[in-house]
């Protein structure tokens, strides 16, 4: 406990190393009560280097010295952060980042009790250090914060509107009635892309309008109108002949539910959930065999289906495109001729998600479990470079290779972003980032994406049976092959479209990422400052400088810098990775915006 206030002239100053309470110690920061003046001058005789104050204002002028003015007087620094019920949030915990980044040497941060102080530092350390809540909170109590100041906490990672709805949508899912899908899309036996289209109960083109009246039945009872209703259509492409995969002329008939920004400002921008309607048995093309194409990939469109009802009656400020795409299995035909056809019109597509192969964790191998992980593909350096005529692919990688800049497309933003959405949310089913663009001798739908250079990545369980994938239904020796229902695990399907959902609702409502992003480099020096062109949505509430090591998968750090359009971090441009993100006052984050290295 701190000691009472004496007149330091008549006593010397105790020791510190007697007085702290080694258990209420984190790395260079010791949580205390309010300090007598003989307590902070033992602290500075220490060593001490820095004073930080979470009391308020009213707190500290019935204190019967100048805290400040004394701290300042021993060579430290000082710095107050006034905490209170009614202002504690993120802002504070943003705070207090701020002076540990900016300064050096050990650190007393105390309020009353220290448990203020502690408490704040529960935040901090679930952004710093990833730390889920419950492992934050318990180590903060230990530092010394009230158990009553839990409350706060929840409060917080809560009272947001970003928090209320993504948690809603998350909720919302329904294992049951994905469980019901899945049963469904294996009932029509094949849904092969040649096979037949005139049958009511068998072949693509009875799945195909399955799935349309399901869309249209999950977004009945939205609840809006005007240019934000949701509508569902078919997208179909004639498709020739090419001597290949493809026998005969057929109509490729994606299935689409749309629902639209509410926002004008926002309404152009398009996000996409991928996944394909159409199967195959052994043979690619056997089209009237049975292929009832369960997990392979009926996972996929049974998710695209329960995210078009809990979606449906959200607030999104951009748009959806929920798309079961078809000839999947030909040669990824339904995905390609839609993406070349929505770059020719200039759609502004932001992000793409595929959902392919997501419903069975079970491992092949004894041992393995991935219940709780999907694979999230996602390419580094972008296809659409491949594209250029080969003394421009020459620049470009000698660029990319002289600013390390290899590993961080669009596609391995959005799979960080990913990341950091399940970490906010503790989404049962966690990413695990897989940094290639799909599995090998392997491909899906987000390909025609990437290679016309948009943000794209693929969902996939982390153990596939190659038993239960594009196998005839049969047994041999004792073993079952065939993607069959009974191998689709609702559960996780369910927590993978969790984490679907919990992504969509914070990249439609999040601002754009900044553009024009560049890192400094007109001179040496040993900080870095880099500048951007603002976002254009009008609730911008400010800027993030992000940062990581050079051998880190994801964003480490964050620095606060408001509304700038310029910020500069006190580390070196050559031993760190930078980026920048905008936020919005109701909590949402864009993906980070890479930035390219600029004399001005």
């Amino acid at each position: 406990m701190p000691l009472a206030d004496a007149d330091s002239s008549q006593i010397a100053p105790p020791d510190w190393e007697k007085i702290r309470d080694e258990d209420r110690v984190s790395g260079r920061i010791t949580f205390f009560g309010q300090p007598s003046k003989e307590e902070i001058e033992a602290f500075a005789k220490a060593g001490g280097r820095v004073v930080i104050n979470a009391r308020t204002v009213g707190e500290m002028d019935k204190l019967n010295y100048d805290e400040k003015a004394f701290v300042e007087s021993l060579g430290m620094q000082y710095i107050h952060i006034p905490t209170s019920g009614g202002n504690f949030g993120f802002a504070l915990r943003d705070q207090l980042a701020n002076a540990i980044d900016q300064t050096d040497g050990e650190i007393l941060f105390h309020c009353k009790s220290g448990s203020r102080a502690a408490t704040i530092y529960a935040l901090y350390m679930m952004d710093e250090y990833g730390l889920k809540k419950k492992v934050a909170i318990g180590k903060s109590l230990e530092l010394g914060m009230g158990r009553g100041m839990i409350s706060l906490i929840e409060r917080t990672l809560m009272d947001t509107p970003s928090n209320n709805a993504t948690n809603r949508v998350i909720e919302a899912v329904s294992p049951e009635g994905i469980r019901t899908s899945i049963d469904t899309l294996v009932g029509f036996g094949t849904r092969h892309t040649l096979s037949e289209t005139q049958s009511d109960t068998r072949g693509i083109g009875a799945a195909r309008r399955w799935v349309k009246s399901q869309f249209e039945a999950n977004i009945a009872g939205h609840g809006k109108a005007g240019d934000t209703t949701p509508k569902v259509y078919f997208d179909t492409h004639l498709v020739e002949p090419d001597g290949r995969r493809i026998t005969e002329p057929v109509e490729v008939v994606n299935v689409i539910c749309e629902i639209p920004g509410a926002a004008a400002d926002s309404r152009d921008r398009v996000y996409y959930v991928l996944a394909h309607l159409d199967s195959r048995a052994s043979q690619a093309n056997d089209a009237t065999s049975d292929a009832p194409g369960a997990n392979d990939d009926g996972s996929g469109v049974a998710a695209l289906i329960e995210l078009a009802r809990v979606l449906s009656k959200e607030h999104h400020e951009s748009t959806i495109i929920l798309m079961a795409t078809s000839g999947e299995e030909q040669g990824l035909f339904g995905a390609r001729l839609h993406a070349q056809q929505a770059a020719q019109e200039g759609k502004n597509i932001r992000a793409v998600l595929n959902n392919d192969t997501i419903g069975d964790p079970s491992g092949v191998l004894p041992g393995e479990d991935g219940r709780y992980e999907v694979r999230v593909f996602s390419e580094g350096l972008p296809a659409s470079l491949l594209a250029l005529d080969d003394d421009q692919i020459s620049a470009q990688a000698r660029k990319l290779r002289l600013y390390g800049m290899e590993s961080d497309s669009q596609s391995r933003q959005l799979a960080r972003y990913i990341a950091e959405v399940a970490k906010a949310y503790e989404t049962t089913v966690q990413p695990r980032l897989v940094f290639r663009p799909d599995r090998f001798l392997r491909g899906g739908d987000h390909t025609p994406f990437n290679e016309l250079g948009f943000a794209a990545i693929r969902f996939c369980e982390v153990y596939e049976n190659y038993d239960h994938q594009h196998q005839d239904i049969r047994t041999e020796d004792g073993v079952k092959y065939g993607d069959l229902g009974e191998y689709v695990d609702a559960a996780y399907l369910a927590d993978v479209t969790r984490l679907n959902a919990a992504v969509l609702m914070n990249l439609t409502n999040s601002p754009s990422a900044p553009s024009e992003t560049r890192v400094i480099i007109s001179e040496l020096s040993n900080d870095t400052t880099l500048r951007w062109k603002m976002s254009p949505e009008t609730d911008i509430a400010g800027y993030e400088i992000v940062w990581r090591a050079t051998t880190s998968a994801n964003w480490e750090h964050s620095k606060d810098v408001g509304i700038a359009a310029e910020g500069t971090v006190p580390m070196s441009k050559d031993n760190w990775l930078f980026g920048v993100r905008a936020y919005d006052r109701d909590g949402y984050r864009s993906v980070v915006s890479y930035p390219y290295p600029s004399k001005d």
